[in-house]
């Protein structure tokens, strides 16, 4: 559905994607992982058409993406940013309505359809009793799946999802993860995402593209990716694969701090 043919970034004159080639298979959950700085939310940027690739192309149904209009791109690719501005007293409703805005003309009223489709979104994300309070008022964790909510009434096949479980405590984690899970499983939604909780992502995704200082590392089946060998050469950490009831998890290594060094460490 969607492939990345020896893409190249540069920005601000810095080398950030090198020549690298994957594949996203569609109606499937794929994680971009990999350690800060590697390329992961540029990537996701270029496939979304926001920001410009010195070589390569990214073929969409195997046409350049170069090649749709940002129209025809909207009515096919939804992204959710790492951050939001929003303006003060917008409410929850007034934001998941931008999402309409592909299917509208400009100052077209809301059909019958964007109401459904708003009405599902809002629904899907949990938020459908947030509809009339201003954003400013949620949590952090409320106001996110709003921001999702606003993506799925774009109403797309493929959604991106930079760091969305980011600045969120455990439980609204795991609460975004099922909602994408769902959405994945219940719509057939194409789903790519930048996550940085590699055990999130090997629970919660069906293919993994591993980077580092922008060059693919290793990509295919979840499992086969996440090796703890390859995880610990990649960010320089020890890992180790823990049992836990029925669940393998990946662990860091953590060396114990000694006594005397825990003291200085209180004294500076």
């Amino acid at each position: 559905m969607l492939t990345v043919n020896k893409l190249t970034c540069r920005l601000g004159g810095k080398l950030i994607l090198k020549d690298i080639s994957c594949e996203f298979l569609k109606g499937k959950i794929t994680a971009l992982v990999g350690p800060n700085g590697s390329g992961k939310s540029t990537l996701l940027k270029i496939i979304a058409g926001l920001t410009p690739n010195e070589e390569g192309e990214v073929l969409l149904e195997g046409k350049g993406i170069k090649q749709y209009s940002r129209a025809d791109m909207a009515l096919r690719i939804a992204m959710l940013p790492q951050r939001h501005a929003v303006p003060v007293g917008l409410t929850v409703a007034d934001l998941v309505e931008f999402g309409r805005h592909p299917h509208r003309r400009w100052f077209a009223p809301l059909s019958t359809e964007d109401k459904e489709r708003m009405h599902w979104a809002m629904a899907e994300a949990g938020v459908l009793e947030f509809a009339d309070l201003a954003i400013e008022t949620l949590s952090g964790g409320e106001a996110q799946r709003c921001w999702l909510a606003m993506v799925l009434a774009q109403d797309t096949d493929i959604v991106l999802l930079d760091e969305p479980t980011s600045w969120l405590d455990i439980a609204h984690q795991i609460e975004l993860l099922h909602i994408v899970q769902r959405l994945n499983q219940d719509y057939g939604k194409t789903i790519i995402w930048v996550l940085h909780d590699l055990n999130h992502a090997q629970q919660f995704s069906h293919q993994a593209i591993m980077l580092l200082q922008g060059e693919v590392i290793a990509s295919g089946r979840v499992d086969d990716v996440f090796t703890a060998e390859r995880i610990s050469d990649v960010y320089q950490t020890p890992i180790t694969r823990v049992q836990v009831n029925d669940q393998t998890l990946l662990w860091p290594c953590i060396k114990a701090v000694s006594d005397e060094s825990r003291l200085k460490q209180q004294v500076l």
